[in-house]
């Protein structure tokens, strides 16, 4: 690995300690835009979720509205207005939700929506009820009281010399005056549906119907007829207050259940938030721990890069500077081995050329001056001969 490092050129060896850096630079910024997107992201389901809150606390402030106005159905329209709105945006969510968690607690809001349509639905059949009962109770209601006005017209018209007329006079008054305490008794019952309002009204109404075995012992053989159409509308009277008791308890079993449901649907949002607060916790915190690492790393490997690189560097031309030294100081004896074959070992073997070029030449000056000195040598001694 050293030597691979020490022969590639000192560019490549500057871009790859560069590019080390630059390479974790680039993390820290990819990690901070994927962060932001992440945090922006997580803003955005969670203003999802709120908007979703928003639509729940629109439809339970229309069903309460629906509920004071008694059943208006005007009011209904918009209860289903608001819960077909609160559904879409749920079926939107459930598109761009893609966590599993988020995607499974979706559904079961759906499945609570489901439950709350139903239990809409039953309170609106509830009140519809309720609106028809109130009506045939008000029909049947005057048929009995046209019957008892008949029989006080018929009895007005006995002799008033005849001893029962005073007598049955004021049985059909009594009984009739009985019918209209009943008849206010329930009408205090319709307008406050309570368990106190409804048992003052059955037996307010039981005590009207006993009037009924009276008046057949005082009547039956003179007014059969009245008598049939009395019995048969005080019966209706008394099924119609029956229907309003049973639509009354529509109404209250519903309006448990969506009471329950919108707590449901409430309790689902706010796990949902809460999972988002959690994700973006995490997330935030694992952002962090990127950034801290590749800052460390990169500060970390960039001095290691550095100390590599100056001492590829810095060693070779310090030993080159030596050599030089040696070869400007008269010393030709040193060879310097040279393995790189970077920039640096490129001048280091032009070095060893240039002080193996000297040696030569220096050797080869020797051998000259030696034969030009034994030249002149013999030269002196054939002089002398000569002489």
């Amino acid at each position: 690995m050293s030597s691979w490092f020490a022969n590639i050129s000192v560019n490549m060896k500057l871009a790859l300690g560069f590019g080390l850096v630059l390479v974790f630079t680039a993390i820290l910024a990819l990690t901070g835009w994927t962060s932001m997107s992440g945090l922006i992201n997580r803003s955005n389901w969670m203003s999802d979720i709120t908007s979703l809150n928003s639509q729940l606390t629109k439809l339970r402030v229309t069903r309460l509205q629906y509920m004071v106005a008694d059943g208006d159905e005007k009011v209904a329209e918009t209860v289903q207005i608001s819960l077909d709105g609160f559904k879409n945006y749920q079926q939107k969510l459930l598109t761009s939700f893609k966590s599993p968690e988020n995607v499974k607690m979706l559904e079961q809001l759906g499945v609570v929506i489901a439950d709350y349509q139903k239990s809409l639905n039953n309170m609106r059949g509830g009140y519809k009820a309720s609106i028809v009962a109130r009506d045939e109770l008000s029909t049947n209601a005057g048929k009995s009281i046209d019957v008892f006005e008949l029989l006080q017209a018929e009895v007005k018209k006995m002799d008033p010399a005849d001893a029962n007329r005073f007598e049955q006079y004021q049985i059909v008054t009594d009984a009739k005056e009985n019918l209209r305490l009943a008849r206010y008794e329930v009408r205090g019952y319709t307008t406050n549906p309570t368990a106190e309002t409804e048992q003052t009204a059955v037996a307010r109404l039981d005590s009207a119907i006993k009037d009924l075995d009276t008046l057949k012992t005082t009547f039956s053989g003179t007014q059969a007829d009245q008598l049939k159409q009395l019995e048969t509308s005080l019966a209706a009277y008394r099924k119609s207050l029956q229907s309003f008791k049973a639509a009354t308890a529509d109404i209250a079993q519903a309006r448990k259940e969506m009471t329950v449901q919108g707590q449901d649907i409430v309790k689902i949002s706010e796990a949902m938030y809460q999972l988002q607060l959690d994700r973006r916790d995490q997330e935030s915190a694992q952002a962090r721990t990127t950034q801290i690492t590749c800052t460390l790393l990169a500060i970390i490997l960039g001095m290691i890069a550095a100390v590599i690189i100056t001492r590829q560097i810095t060693r070779p031309l310090q030993e080159t500077l030596a050599v030089v030294d040696r070869i400007a100081s008269g010393d030709l004896t040193q060879t310097l081995a040279v393995t790189r074959r970077d920039e640096l070992g490129v001048l280091q073997q032009g070095i060893q050329r240039m002080g193996s070029t000297l040696r030569e030449l220096i050797g080869g000056i020797r051998d000259s001056v030696v034969q030009i000195a034994s030249a002149a040598e013999e030269l002196s001694a054939v002089t002398e001969q000569t002489s």
